[in-house]
């Protein structure tokens, strides 16, 4: 069966139609003609796979990863990396067309496609290493062409301890780059005591307990040649632990931190979801005062240990201490970087009684973005919107959109 790309959608597969009916196609271009396979039955879509492109891009090229469409973690590798970020830009403004958004998108891309993440988690399945893919299949990798090379020879490494020494509940590895070391976080289930080698002695490495790394209800059991660590962020050292949230591109994020920054001279500014204060730190030395705002426990105490004269933290829930804040205060600027679940609808209706004046909205998930956008879309306008190309051979990115109070 052939059929026709004729666009992208969201999540980065080709689109295409037959007798009618939406067929998503991974790893496909628009233009090109394919044959598929595995068709997967829906009541809206159809899903299946490429067994052969008969008419290819002309931007299409042979992926360089041994796991690529099999491990499922990379969308564009099988195009070159200009055809991706205009695919990306397609993608973005296809979405802000429900937002009336139809102007032009500034796209700042990563100066490496590869070897550029500080950050990546394996999970562990049978003595293995690896990843699962959207269909639930493990995929043991040797290393990730994503991560940085210090953090592939530690993968290497931790798979050759694993060789030796078995765990019943032992669910992920996640490593890290600091400025200095690597950080090898083992996460359990349930209480197991780590058996410690000489293998190890490299590394910063920690057990824990608990289901996701970086919560508070997750547990550190045991720690190994620790010692005092950093990030540095524009030449500011940032204290690092385990659990600490860093954007996992370097280059990238230094781009959006001097975007944000030129936003911020001799403002009062409200710096939402603000994690370990990194951000804060930066904004401090452009602004006349900066309150950070993070639930993290951990992350708020490292906050409080950079902490500048004009700097402020505060430990809660963004939708509980918003409110309250602005109640108290008016601020002329707030910087919104929530998670992927985006902003409660109470952040967004305080931020609208405030009536602050300009908003510069980060996000990783522009599904959440577009939904909180709409709800903003009375009283603000959108002055421009950035594309940070966080996310090299993925259908992720992380998008800057800089918003406006509309004169009454």
């Amino acid at each position: 069966m052939q059929i026709k790309i004729e666009d992208i959608s969201h999540s980065g597969s080709g689109v295409g139609k037959i007798d009618g009916k939406v067929i998503f196609v991974p790893h496909t271009d628009i233009g090109e003609i394919v044959e598929i396979k595995n068709v997967k039955k829906g009541s809206k879509f159809d899903k299946a796979e490429a067994a052969n492109v008969l008419t290819p891009s002309k931007d299409r090229c042979v992926p360089s990863c041994p796991y690529f469409s099999i491990c499922g973690g990379c969308d564009f590798q099988f195009v070159n990396y200009e055809r991706e970020l205009k695919l990306k830009e397609l993608i973005l403004k296809n979405e802000l067309k429900k937002v009336n958004f139809f102007e032009k998108i500034d796209i700042f891309p990563s100066k490496n496609r590869f070897f550029y993440r500080n950050k990546i988690k394996l999970s562990y399945f049978e003595g293995k290493l690896g990843y699962y893919s959207a269909d639930k299949n493990f995929v043991e990798v040797e290393y990730c062409p994503l991560a940085e090379k210090e953090i592939d020879y530690a993968i290497k490494v931790v798979k050759e301890y694993l060789k030796v020494y078995k765990y019943q509940n032992l669910k992920s590895v996640t490593f890290r780059k600091t400025d200095e070391i690597i950080l090898i976080s083992f996460l359990f289930s349930k209480k197991e005591k780590l058996k410690y080698s000489k293998l190890l002695d490299n590394f910063i490495v920690a057990t824990f307990i608990g289901d996701i790394l970086e919560s508070d209800k997750t547990k550190l059991f045991e720690r190994f040649n620790f010692k005092g660590t950093y990030k540095t962020i524009l030449n500011e050292k940032i204290p690092a632990d385990f659990n600490s949230f860093f954007q996992v591109n370097d280059e990238v994020a230094e781009n959006l931190y001097r975007f944000v920054l030129n936003y911020c001279k001799n403002k009062k500014i409200i710096n939402a979801y603000s994690g370990q204060g990194a951000l804060s730190l930066l904004i401090s030395k452009e602004s006349q005062k900066v309150v950070g705002i993070e639930i993290q426990k951990s992350a708020h105490l490292i906050a409080e240990k950079i902490k500048k004269d004009n700097m402020k933290n505060i430990n809660g829930a963004v939708e509980q201490e918003l409110p309250k804040l602005l109640q108290k205060e008016n601020f002329d600027l707030i910087v919104l970087d929530p998670a992927r679940e985006g902003c409660k609808n109470s952040v967004i209706e305080a931020i609208k009684s405030a009536k602050i004046k300009e908003i510069l909205y980060i996000s990783c998930n522009f599904s959440t973005l577009v939904r909180d956008l709409k709800s903003l879309n009375n009283l603000y306008y959108i002055k421009n919107v950035s594309l940070f190309d966080m996310f090299p051979n993925t259908a992720n990115m992380e998008v800057c959109v800089t918003l406006s109070l509309k004169k009454e």
